[in-house]
């Protein structure tokens, strides 16, 4: 009898090492599934490469262009706000009631506590006295805007936005020269390139008590192919770009692609 215990004892002893090697290999096995050879690490990590490499200008383009248009948007509702401010306080918002330079401190009260750059020659406040070459250019950067200096004020908000006042002059049809009144916003300041007209910097014009984008059909440039156009050869291109800026939401990512 002991010996047959015995028997069954050892029996089990062995079945249970056996079971016990079976599932150590197994365990084995799995390991050696799970791990991956240094050729199959190499190939994974240059599939990543080429993914990163295809998709991440995509992403850099459409991030510099979701920020461009949201400081748009978000200047050119600063400046409607103080437009709207002033009128429920009964003052015109037409700067030709004003005199010079008088317009854009009376406008400035009714802004943000902005920086009032009157007599100031240094940045963040447009030196457009000293810029030379550095005045803002036009669209393609080939060329400087000349007929908006704006010299009838500025101020540089809190979050470094420049705006800028001005008196523009043009000719008509007949030759008759004819000066309006214009509004500009840098919307990264001037500090921040590429400086660019219709790229980071948009002009609004005073019309019959309200601001409207120039290029606007209201506006005194609503020839957006002259004046907004990246075929065009105008030397004031880009200074009409508002219009398309503000009615085009796909307007930044067409141009961070065309203007890099």
């Amino acid at each position: 009898m002991n010996g047959n215990k015995n028997h069954v004892i050892t029996s089990k002893v062995s079945d249970s090492q056996k079971v016990k090697e079976i599932l150590n290999q197994v365990q084995n096995d799995n390991y050696k599934r799970v791990a991956f050879t240094l050729a199959e690490v190499l190939i994974t990590l240059g599939v990543i490469g080429v993914v990163a490499a295809l998709t991440m200008p995509t992403l850099i383009t459409n991030y510099k262009a979701k920020k461009l248009r949201t400081q748009f948007l978000k200047s050119y509702s600063t400046i409607q706000q103080a437009a709207k401010l002033m009128q429920s306080e009964d003052i015109a918002i037409d700067p030709s009631q004003f005199g010079y330079g008088e317009f854009s401190k009376t406008f400035g009260n009714f802004l943000q506590a902005p920086l009032d750059c009157t007599n100031k020659t240094t940045i963040p406040c447009y030196p457009y006295q000293k810029a030379g070459n550095n005045r803002y250019k036009s669209l393609n950067g080939e060329s400087v805007v000349g007929f908006f200096c704006n010299d009838a004020g500025q101020f540089v908000m809190q979050d470094g936005t420049l705006i800028l006042f001005d008196s523009p002059h043009y000719w008509d049809e007949n030759g008759i020269e004819i000066y309006t009144n214009v509004i500009a916003v840098d919307i990264n300041g001037y500090k921040n390139p590429p400086n660019r007209w219709g790229y980071d910097v948009f002009a609004f014009e005073f019309i019959d008590g309200e601001i409207v984008t120039v290029g606007d059909k209201k506006s005194h440039w609503a020839d957006l192919e002259k004046y907004c156009s990246d075929s065009s050869t105008d030397r004031n291109n880009g200074f009409a770009c508002a219009q398309k800026a503000k009615n085009d939401t796909d307007y930044f990512k067409k141009l961070v692609k065309e203007f890099k």
